[in-house]
């Protein structure tokens, strides 16, 4: 090695472990792979000064296999994040893909000048963030309450000071949990390249612009094509072709130049709070298999990350899932092949695996709407409880109408992205209860009201994990938008005015997240098997349709009982659950459901129902009279000598 530059720095043998910058002593040590080059030169930066303050060139006597590193002393004076660095080989600078923050981008969707690009470089961090006090909350993956949120758009409409950043999504944490959520899903927040994304239709974009060093500016587009790559969209969702996986966005920090340490107090005021924290990951096609784990490990180790959602076919989940590294982490992806999987590694007393996959939510969709022929589908979706296997349950996700859109708009209306419509989803499943788009008429405002309130409670009373879209809770709409990616505006931000408008309909979200909580049988962390195994009388799990213990299958049948018995279910040490009553009455018209009689159960009560019109109590009949399109839950209860003997009223009676 050799000192280009400023001759005086004290300098080392460096370590090929760990890639990126790390602390060592008094050093920082350098190491980064850059196969097939035998000489590598680190330039380091004050700050956002345009000329490197050190030059150190490495080669091959610092070289171990592919790793060219070197221990840096650098000056005591200097603070935390006042140095920045690059590397240059064979004449190419380029920005270390393992660095932990990028400095250059510090405004989200502001496409750089050629001299701002040249300024895109990674910080050196190195201190260590001071993790006293927090509490990790550990939540089994049965009682898991998730919530899915992009960082930017979910608190930017508040128009303060910290909105739209991790400050803002910390300050959260006391809604989140006051709602029920224990867990919250982020959108991708690893450091990517906004102003571009795969797939452009600008023509004559270069390939480059995508490159994963590429710095993000002007620098290296051709003047022809200047204004085109001007005019591209903003990837507001952050799904991206490269990311610096181990740098989190700095333009989503309220202060970008620390964006690692406020993510870190985030994740510590969420954890505090009970919640949990999940990473959506999207990792690209060409990402190396040791920077893939690499970079997992890293967040669980630094951000303290809970799981992660890896997005991609390519990626080899059965390596994450036996990973030692990685053996208390929650993994979501959309199949998982847990025969293969389990004879790698011991499966855990708690599922860490989870199914994640548009299933429940196409399923749902159809049925909850009245479409034919679904009430078997949907009846597997709201039992599936599948052995060493979690499964997340939705019926909205970012791709797609939110739960207001999805019963207030048959068709996308997405005129303002630019596609001329030929983005988004043409199945979307959805029903306007009579009318495109918003509507004062009472009649429409209450339908739409009771379907949303439906599809919380197919998700809630589902034995899988039960995710809820950020705003869904009170309403929040995109204007019929179902592929709002490049909407960084009030269109893909979550409408907070509409909470006040929306607290009927929270209280009900909470509600019914609270029953769902309080009850081991309706989040059975033991497999369903359809079977009375315990010689109780009644099996765990069964269908039924408007008459008890008769399932109909028929493609008309709009019905649907599911009877779920609480001696599978314990709470405590010795004590059963009640047992619950699942009644989903989709046609157009009220219908009348027999109520089966359970042995050492003396009858129901109403628990909740998505129409008020159905009392909460306790029932003194045989059957309940269920209005148009309603879901009500009941919950077994003991019913006094005297209303034993007639059980003939329709409707529930308060006590």
């Amino acid at each position: 090695m050799r000192l280009a530059i400023d001759c005086k720095t004290e300098l080392k043998k460096g370590t090929p472990e760990p890639l990126g910058v790390s602390a060592a002593g008094a050093f920082v040590n350098f190491a980064v792979s850059v196969p097939g080059a035998t000489e590598v030169t680190l330039l380091l930066y004050r700050s956002a000064a345009t000329e490197p303050e050190i030059s150190v060139t490495m080669d091959e006597t610092d070289r171990f296999g592919a790793v060219f590193c070197v221990a840096v002393k650098l000056p005591a004076e200097t603070p935390e994040g006042g140095w920045q660095y690059e590397y240059e080989t064979k004449g190419e600078r380029f920005v270390d893909p393992y660095t932990r923050l990028l400095a250059g981008r510090e405004r989200f969707g502001k496409r750089l000048t050629q001299a701002a690009g040249k300024l895109v470089r990674g910080v050196v961090r190195t201190q260590a963030f001071r993790w006293n006090g927090e509490v990790r909350p550990h939540i089994p993956m049965s009682e898991m309450i998730l919530y899915k949120l992009h960082v930017r758009g979910f608190t930017k409409e508040l128009k303060n000071a910290n909105a739209g950043t991790y400050a803002a999504l910390a300050a959260k944490a006391d809604y989140l949990a006051g709602l029920g959520v224990n867990a919250v899903l982020l959108m991708p927040i690893m450091e990517y390249n906004e102003c571009y994304r795969e797939g452009d239709r600008a023509e004559g974009v270069p390939t480059f612009v995508s490159s994963p060093f590429y710095r993000g500016g002007a620098s290296r587009i051709p003047e022809e094509i200047a204004e085109k790559v001007r005019d591209a969209k903003v990837n507001f969702w952050g799904y991206a072709k490269h990311y610096y996986m181990f740098a989190p966005k700095a333009s989503y920090a309220h202060v970008p130049a620390a964006a690692d340490t406020e993510l870190k107090q985030a994740v510590k005021k969420l954890h505090n709070a009970g919640i949990e924290v999940l990473l959506e990951v999207m990792i690209p096609a060409d990402t190396n298999r040791s920077m893939v784990l690499d970079a997992l490990r890293f967040w669980v180790r630094e951000y303290h990350i809970d799981g992660f959602r890896c997005n991609g076919a390519h990626v080899d989940m059965a390596m994450l899932a036996a990973d030692p590294y990685l053996a208390d982490v929650k993994l979501l992806c959309d199949g998982w092949d847990t025969a293969a999987i389990y004879r790698m590694t011991a499966e855990p007393e708690s599922p860490l695996l989870a199914e994640y996959n548009d299933g429940f939510l196409v399923d749902a969709r159809k049925f909850l709407k009245g479409d034919e022929g679904m009430t078997r589908a949907f009846a597997g979706r709201l039992s599936k409880n599948a052995a060493g296997l979690g499964t997340v349950n939705y019926i909205t996700d970012h791709n797609g109408f939110t739960l207001a859109d999805l019963y207030m708009y048959d068709v996308k209306h997405n005129d303002d992205n630019g596609e001329h419509g030929r983005d988004g989803s043409d199945y979307n499943f959805s029903w306007n209860c009579g009318v495109e788009g918003p509507d004062k008429r009472k009649k429409i405002r209450d339908l739409r009201l009771r379907m949303r309130k439906n599809a919380i409670l197919a998700m809630m009373l589902s034995q899988g994990v039960p995710m809820l879209l950020a705003g869904d809770e009170f309403g929040n709409s995109q204007g019929g938008n179902n592929n709002a990616y490049n909407q960084d505006n009030p269109t893909g931000w979550v409408n907070w005015s509409q909470a006040k408008k929306g607290a009927e309909f929270t209280a009900f979200v909470r509600e019914a997240i609270a029953l769902r909580k309080a009850h081991p049988v309706l989040h059975n962390p033991v497999a369903l098997r359809g079977s009375d195994y315990l010689g109780s009388g009644a099996p765990d799990v069964s269908v039924h349709g408007k008459d008890a213990w008769r399932p109909d299958d028929g493609p008309y049948n709009r019905c649907l009982g599911i009877l779920l018995s609480g001696d599978f279910a314990k709470v405590g040490r010795d004590g059963r659950d009640d047992s619950f009553y699942l009644i989903f009455n989709m046609y157009w018209e009220e219908q009348t459901f027999a109520i089966p009689v359970l042995p050492g159960r003396d009858g129901f009560a109403v628990a909740l129902s998505s129409d008020p019109g159905v009392a909460v109590g306790t029932l003194t009949g045989d059957t309940i009279s269920v209005p148009a399109r309603t879901v009500v839950a009941l919950r077994s209860v003991a019913v006094p000598k005297a209303e034993r003997k007639s059980r003939k009223v329709t409707r529930g009676t308060k006590e």
